[in-house]
């Protein structure tokens, strides 16, 4: 392996990056009072985790490690750590090497929208629109010491024979998003206030994150080192349906409402309440699912490898916590030698967790004091119905066998938590 010392590599690990250009431009026209059209564009960069870069200092593979006797008098010094009586010497090439291209440019997104809003009235307005995303310079990890795929041992292999797996950070890597939605407003003069919104999109990528976006190493990196176009799918982040709305009203009790105007203990107790909710439904998270190492390519992250995927539904028809992925659909892969049909042909996250569904719900009431002083009380009750939103299912296989393990296709966690109550007094003046 070759080493430079003569300072062509530059005096720094990675290039900066200095042509961070990022314009933005916005348009607003009312063609009449009651219509407004806008369009927008924009480039915005995201500085992404810079763990991958750091984790070079603690390469494990290439090293030798001399230990004299701590009992005795040291016999180990600059001028003989090495000598040439010791010569050649034996690395380990066991454990991690860590490592990151050196061009590495800023991730960014070039982001689009288009809206077109229309007043009805005095209290109700409609906006539809669409929006956009296109995404570059992702950054990814790849096994840079890829072997071919094989059976036989790892390092007769691999590229760099005296090395194992080379944990690489790449930032080349594209996703785009593209979404319509709808939001509709209403505002009466009895004091309810609705809003409603509904997105339709797609999230489609080659990387989602730097090691995947969960604990358990889904999309950890790429399937596949010399196919990143293989890997490009649904964002681990995609929800194509999302719905959302609430409702405020301020109820026609107490001074100055409808009903209870007159003052009085009942006055006071039951006027001045104000109560909303939040509804919020959308569809269930992205699922990749898992094989084992079948193409002996000894990156450690089995899970990067997905199963073969068989062309029948991969749901059962009423699923549930205790079956929801039907099993038929999928197999596992097995070991082809010098074939890359060792490896799944499951797209890259093309498996949905069940949807959520989620209601918040909060009251307030206000305590005047004098015409410049109040007292706010407000409770506030967070998922107020305390139901559980089941979590993605198992997708992984487990372990190396023509029949999956006993959790897959299982739910077994949720993503909610139990319901919060929490209240709150405050001092207005």
């Amino acid at each position: 392996m070759q080493v430079a010392r003569d300072g062509e590599l530059g005096s720094r690990l990675i290039d900066t990056n200095w042509l961070n250009f990022a314009p933005r431009i916005g348009i607003a026209y009312s063609p009449a009072t009651n219509w407004v059209i806008r369009t927008g564009f924009g480039i915005f960069y995201s500085q992404e985790s810079k763990n991958s870069i750091f984790d070079t200092n603690r390469t494990l593979s290439g090293r030798t490690t001399v230990g004299p006797n701590p009992q005795t008098a040291p016999t180990v010094n600059y001028q003989n750590f090495i000598n040439t009586s010791q010569l050649p010497v034996q690395i380990n090439p066991a454990g991690l090497t860590w490592g990151a291209s050196p061009h590495l440019p800023t991730t960014y997104s070039m982001m689009y929208v288009f809206n077109v809003q229309r007043q009805f009235g005095s209290g109700t307005t409609i906006e539809a629109g669409y929006n956009g995303a296109l995404h570059r310079d992702l950054v990814y990890l790849v096994n840079q010491n890829q072997p071919v795929p094989g059976v036989s041992t790892y390092y007769g292999r691999a590229p760099y024979a005296e090395l194992s797996y080379i944990q690489y950070l790449n930032a080349d890597a594209n996703g785009n998003y593209n979404g319509a939605s709808i939001k509709l407003t209403q505002r009466l003069q009895s004091g309810l206030t609705v809003l409603a919104s509904y997105t339709y999109s797609k999230a489609l990528d080659e990387a989602s994150a730097i090691r995947g976006t969960n604990a358990s190493n889904d999309d950890f990196a790429l399937e596949n080192a010399l196919c990143r176009a293989c890997d490009y799918g649904p964002s681990s982040f995609n929800l194509p349906h999302r719905m959302v709305a609430s409702v405020l009203y301020a109820l026609p009790l107490g001074r100055g409402k409808q009903f209870l105007n007159k003052g009085g203990a009942a006055s006071e107790i039951l006027g001045g309440w104000n109560v909303s909710g939040i509804l919020t439904m959308q569809s269930g998270s992205a699922v990749d699912t898992g094989s084992w190492d079948s193409a002996g390519f000894g990156n450690g992250n089995a899970s990067s490898n997905r199963l073969n995927c068989l062309g029948v539904s991969p749901y059962v028809s009423n699923p549930n916590p205790n079956n929801y992925l039907n099993v038929a659909d999928f197999a596992n892969t097995v070991a082809i030698p010098n074939s890359y049909a060792s490896l799944g042909n499951c797209g890259r996250n093309d498996l949905m967790g069940p949807r959520t569904t989620n209601l918040d719900f909060s009251a307030l009431k206000d305590f005047r004091i004098t015409e410049s002083q109040k007292l706010q009380f407000r409770a506030e009750l967070f998922n107020a119905p305390n139901h559980p939103e089941f979590a993605p299912p198992n997708a992984h296989w487990g372990i190396q066998s023509a029949t999956p393990s006993a959790s897959f296709g299982l739910i077994r966690s949720t993503t909610t938590i139990m319901r919060q109550i929490q209240f709150a007094l405050k001092y207005v003046f």
